[in-house]
């Protein structure tokens, strides 16, 4: 049941379709309105989109908000996890909450990795696919860590599980590769699956998260160019002597500075690029913990409309290179924040930076 043990229902319209959201469960310190609100797709496969408010993505949030919620999360885990643990965070969106959850864990034998839409010259795990989405292909490679074992335990995170294809999907090539695995663990903040395809999965598998629904669509309105998100689909992106934040694999949760930092005046936005999340999370954490007023966002691959729980969007070039238009959202100029936006890559399109008069942080220390 939902807080006060009540079943809460509401009906969202989109130019893509109806919505209808029930709420079934979860922790009363994190109903629906504190966690998410919803806007439509521009994608053949689903024609809405999951807003989160705590991920720091396609909404401003607060650094304190999100690690209250990641914390939150943590406490619903299964306290009797056996070692060694693989945390992983799927791309892009879940990339700051697996890292931050790892970090919550506390467990010196869980490793952190995420899965990666960027080509860099690295030995290849495992490749799997993401079927609703926008750019379905996902890459997760070797691990670098001295000392690595393979799991006895997954923990693969996500922001939100609507069916657990991609999930099942990504447990069954991990298990593939490392059949030492004894159990899964699933962590997201909104669980809309019910929960049945679990069973499908390759070993004995639960599932935590800081509220259980439903979502009942019925597509309807706006047609979508299917050739053109085929196109993008299939993009992947190439990083040429990267540095790993996480995709080789880290046990620590130690994050070096940008190369340079300018001076904060007045209200502050700091927007991670793509995957590079955890670290610009970070450094808005520190910054909230001086006292500045400081939001988290960042830029996203997925294309939406206006509407709903996204008020505007920035459309411009993709940093990493694969010529896919990317989005800013809710992210408005006139706001009065000045703007950071973090990167790991050599530059970031100088429309973005215009647009919202911003500075540049570049990570490129190892």
């Amino acid at each position: 049941m939902a807080a006060g043990g009540q079943v809460s229902a509401a009906a969202v319209s989109l130019p893509t379709g109806q919505l209808r959201v029930e709420v079934t469960g979860g922790d009363p310190d994190w109903p629906l309105a504190r966690l998410c609100g919803f806007a439509a797709r521009r994608n053949p496969r689903r024609g809405f989109l999951v807003v989160s408010k705590v991920l720091g993505r396609h909404w401003p949030a607060r650094p304190g908000e999100m690690r209250a919620a990641v914390r939150a999360l943590a406490a619903r885990l299964p306290g009797d996890l056996a070692g060694p643990i693989v945390v992983m965070g799927l791309a892009e969106t879940a990339v700051c909450l697996g890292q931050t959850l790892h970090e919550e864990m506390a467990r010196g034998d869980a490793l952190f990795l995420h899965s990666t839409r960027q080509r860099i010259d690295h030995p290849l795990l495992a490749r799997f696919e993401e079927p609703h989405s926008h750019a379905s292909a996902h890459l997760v490679y070797e691990p670098v860590e001295p000392g690595f074992e393979a799991p006895r335990t997954l923990v693969l995170v996500d922001d939100e599980v609507s069916t657990g294809t991609t999930l099942t999907n990504l447990a069954r090539v991990l298990v593939a590769r490392w059949p030492s695995v004894e159990r899964i663990v699933v962590a997201t903040l909104t669980d809309w699956s019910g929960g049945g395809w679990l069973t499908a999965m390759p070993r004995p598998a639960t599932i935590a998260s800081l509220l259980q629904g439903r979502l009942d669509w019925t597509p309807g309105g706006v047609a979508e160019d299917v050739a053109g998100f085929e196109a993008a689909a299939g993009t992947l992106g190439v990083l040429d002597d990267p540095v790993n934040h996480g995709r080789l694999g880290r046990r620590d949760s130690d994050v070096a500075g940008p190369d340079s930092e300018p001076a904060v005046h007045g209200p502050l936005r700091i927007v991670g690029t793509g995957e590079f999340t955890y670290a610009p999370f970070r450094l808005a954490e520190r910054l909230e913990a001086a006292g500045l007023d400081v939001v988290v966002q960042a830029t996203s691959r997925s294309p939406a409309r206006i509407g709903g729980a996204l008020a505007c969007a920035l459309c411009f070039d993709d940093n990493y290179g694969t010529g896919v238009p990317n989005f800013l959202y809710n992210a408005d100029a006139a706001d009065g924040r000045t703007t950071w936006i973090c990167h790991e890559t050599p530059d970031v399109d100088p429309a973005l930076v215009a647009a919202l008069d911003a500075e540049t942080l570049r990570w490129s220390a190892r």
